[in-house]
């Protein structure tokens, strides 16, 4: 059984102006809102670098896949990270074949991965070794 989170939209407080304000109320609501716009532009930023990082993972089947899908542009955005990573995991457990083969897929993949992990740890040994 899997349990799935919902997902949560954390949006900050945008605080109101009164209309009859004093000029230090409004100095320190424009200061928050410059901060608020700071915070925004930042998480813009982080949530599209995630996504290049994603794609940038992949091999260029997988990548060339990915980004010839129609889902894949409203995916890019909407900057939809857990969306984007849900279909190289479509992609690379069913290795474009039918769902019949899903569980013998993903052992494939699992020992295909664990084969490429003791080949990068054997070249690295091997490498220490003949320093």
């Amino acid at each position: 059984m899997t349990c799935l989170l919902n997902q949560k939209v954390v949006q900050p407080e945008v605080h109101e102006l009164a209309e009859n304000h004093t000029a230090h109320k409004k100095r320190v609501w424009e200061y928050q809102m410059g901060e608020l716009m700071k915070t925004e532009r930042v998480l813009e930023g982080i949530l599209c670098n995630l996504l290049a990082v994603q794609i940038s993972l992949c091999d260029s089947d997988t990548k060339n896949e990915v980004q010839s899908m129609t889902i894949y542009a409203m995916l890019e955005k909407k900057l939809d990270s857990m969306g984007l990573l849900s279909m190289i995991k479509k992609l690379v457990y069913n290795s474009n074949t039918n769902d019949i083969n899903t569980r013998q897929n993903k052992a494939i993949t699992h020992m295909n991965l664990m084969n490429l992990y003791q080949e990068n740890l054997w070249d690295v040994q091997d490498f220490g070794t003949s320093m």
